[in-house]
């Protein structure tokens, strides 16, 4: 399911002395089964912009397009899109309100008008999809949850909905690295079901891992979209927008800066030691060595 996205502006407190442009003139497309990244420093509007994909921000000015559907105009089917379009808040444990997970979980299909039959079946598969067991967990109160469970439940009431695009805002922030890995994997695990993802984070090296393209954000405009490797081997434009490079791509850059021939724009771990391999190989090591 693809999204378009067409000259989007948005500007806050419009004509007052706060006034505030959040988007100016934003226009890419994400492709269905993207897994498609947001960055860009504090403040450079990408949450403003994600808010808009399920018409949670409605449109100011400019056009998107949802699977084909306008979602542009004042009168649109927000059942329909918000079913579509699955939409996980940064630390989204603090969203919890129901005194069950099963009466958390299930607040999206009430709310889109499923029977209670459809409602208890995609509860349980939605919760269990999350690495839950449903018998253990579904009359429990989600408050009384660990930090990691909590955010799987809140992840398994958007699931529930069964979107075909699940967009995550700093899905990992807060955790600790396991958490981190266990919380991407769900992600991975889901791509199944919901095969496009669009993923906002301050995590470079958890961009550079999962992204197959990447929106760099500044002051409101899109800069441009790049693959992994085109966007970490620009290492001085993204520390003119405050960006840092992935912990393998800055090794990768150290390595080449001392003679190594290496690509600047290596990402992933496995290429790095292939690269390394390759460089020692071809004589490098005696060339570099101090």
């Amino acid at each position: 399911m693809s999204i378009e996205i067409e000259k989007l502006k948005y500007v806050y407190s419009p004509k007052t002395p706060f006034e505030k442009v959040a988007l100016d003139d934003v226009t890419f497309t994400i492709e269905d089964g993207d897994f498609f990244g947001i960055i860009g420093h504090t403040g450079s509007g990408k949450s403003t912009l994600v808010s808009h994909l399920n018409a949670l921000t409605r449109v100011m000015s400019g056009r998107i397009v949802v699977d084909g559907v306008d979602i542009t105009p004042k009168k649109i089917d927000f059942k329909a899109l918000r079913s579509k379009v699955g939409m996980v808040f940064q630390y989204p444990e603090y969203q919890l309100f129901a005194d069950t997970v099963e009466k958390d979980v299930e607040f999206g299909c009430r709310n889109i008008g499923l029977s209670d039959g459809e409602c208890k079946e995609r509860v349980k598969e939605a919760i269990e999809l999350v690495g839950l067991d449903y018998d253990e967990v579904k009359e429990r109160s989600p408050f009384e949850l660990s930090g990691g469970q909590k955010r799987r439940v809140a992840l398994a009431g958007v699931l529930a909905m069964r979107p075909k695009v699940l967009v995550l805002d700093e899905p990992t922030a807060g955790l600790d690295p396991k958490g981190k890995r266990e919380i991407m994997n769900l992600v991975l695990n889901v791509r199944s079901s919901c095969p496009t993802t669009v993923m906002i984070s301050h995590n470079m090296d958890e961009v550079a891992e999962y992204c197959n393209k990447i929106a760099v954000m500044s002051d409101g405009k899109l800069y441009g979209v790049f693959t992994p490797n085109e966007l970490f081997g620009k290492g001085e434009l993204l520390k003119s927008l405050g960006l840092s490079v992935p912990k393998v791509t800055s090794i990768a850059g150290r390595l080449a800066d001392r003679g190594f021939d290496i690509d600047r724009g290596i990402v992933k771990i496995d290429e790095l030691v292939k690269a390394i391999e390759r460089a020692l190989g071809g004589g490098e090591a005696n060339k570099c060595a101090t």
